[in-house]
């Protein structure tokens, strides 16, 4: 009896065990099978991505195309530029005649101005440093450059006993296109003259400056 006992404990030992190695088999499939979807999924997304890749590559290489168009019209524009630059080539200068001496007596008019004097009024340095003042102050209009307007520009004005400078006037034939107003704001940033003298005595005097505006 002992033997058979223990002989089929060792049976049902043995079914046991087998039992417990087809649940374990079955649990390692599954797993196997969840990988191989797994590995499904990883190459779908693969693909995916290499989709999205490539039309990410499609849209470089068309925002290259662009700006290649973009370079075109970009020298497009340079060479319009350059265009217009040479259209504004001309440049404006201005100079200084010197003042024509008065002739006739030396006397004074109702206002005590004189116009003609034995020293005439003057920039102070002389007439090269009164050229060198416009030279380095006016702005020569747009506009007149544009048109091609030149021409000069008789500016009359006062100087006092002291060597003050004032009342300017343009007494010559209009020109326009913002040159008379040039003149005019250059002259108010004038400093003092050297008044005009008769017998060594400073006399206030009236004075005409003839102040050329030419293109290049």
């Amino acid at each position: 009896m002992k033997t058979r006992d223990i002989f089929a404990n060792i049976i049902l030992i043995a079914v046991i065990v087998s039992c417990n190695m087809k649940k374990s088999n079955t649990d390692v499939i599954a797993p196997g099978t969840d990988s191989t979807m797994m590995a499904k999924d990883s190459s779908t997304s693969n693909t995916s991505a290499t989709l999205v890749g490539d039309t990410s590559s499609a849209a470089l290489g068309t925002k290259t195309t662009v700006g290649s168009a973009d370079t075109k019209a970009a020298i497009v524009k340079t060479d319009s530029s350059i265009s217009m630059g040479a259209k504004k080539s001309k440049k404006g200068k201005v100079s200084i005649a010197e003042g024509t001496k008065a002739t006739g007596d030396m006397t004074a008019d109702k206002e005590g101005f004189y116009t003609n004097t034995e020293v005439l009024p003057a920039f102070p340095g002389g007439q090269k440093a009164l050229e060198r003042f416009f030279e380095d102050n006016i702005q020569y209009p747009d506009n007149a450059t544009e048109n091609n307007a030149e021409g000069t520009v008789n500016l009359t004005f006062a100087v006092d006993e002291s060597g003050k400078v004032y009342a300017p006037k343009v007494v010559s034939k209009n020109i326009g296109y913002g040159i008379e107003p040039e003149a005019l704001r250059v002259f108010n940033k004038m400093p003092k003259w050297t008044p005009g003298k008769i017998k060594g005595k400073n006399v206030k005097t009236k004075y005409t400056l003839p102040i050329k505006f030419k293109l290049d």
